[in-house]
């Protein structure tokens, strides 16, 4: 996506702006078309091919995060694209909601205002470590078991990417 996401939110809270009745159910249905998709990305995520993958044999709360998070450690550099962009989501709907009841679009109102619960919970599903670490400073236990078990995972999955032609290591 690289950013892309971000930018097509922003137009499309512009459109909202600028024609609430139209521009309204264009951010509604891009919404929903995205948490849709996003969804279906997360539930064709095999944590089982993740535990055939890893180095060595996960330890039980490392294969507890993997279980829970599969896309995450399945796509890092996808899943960090994707919170991005349901933050910036999340960010326009905030700033959507109250201008379409502003402006007596209630129906486009509601469905935004409704859809943000699914931005909430997907954006925590993209970005494991920032949840836990939230958790963690609110005193949840499980939630630090999982944070201190994130490192050991990662470390497990991780491919050693093959280097360039032409360098060499020092």
């Amino acid at each position: 996506m690289r950013g892309l996401g971000a930018l097509s939110v922003i137009a499309l809270g512009g459109w909202a702006f600028l024609s609430p009745a139209a521009g309204g159910w264009g951010f509604a249905a891009a919404e929903f078309a995205l948490l849709a998709w996003l969804a279906r990305q997360v539930r064709g995520a095999d944590a089982a091919a993740l535990h055939g993958r890893a180095r060595e044999p996960f330890e039980p709360d490392e294969a507890d995060l993997v279980q829970r998070y599969a896309l995450y450690f399945a796509r890092p550099g996808f899943a960090r694209e994707c919170a991005s962009t349901l933050a910036a989501l999340g960010l326009a709907s905030l700033i959507v909601v109250p201008w379409l009841t502003y402006k007596l679009q209630w129906v486009q109102a509601v469905l935004v205002g409704v859809l943000l619960f699914a931005v909430a919970r997907l954006t925590k599903l993209m970005s494991p470590v920032y949840t836990l670490r939230l958790a963690t400073a609110k005193g949840d236990r499980d939630a630090l078991r999982l944070l201190s078990a994130h490192d050991g995972a990662v470390r497990k999955l991780s491919v050693d990417e093959p280097r360039p032609q032409g360098e060499g290591g020092r």
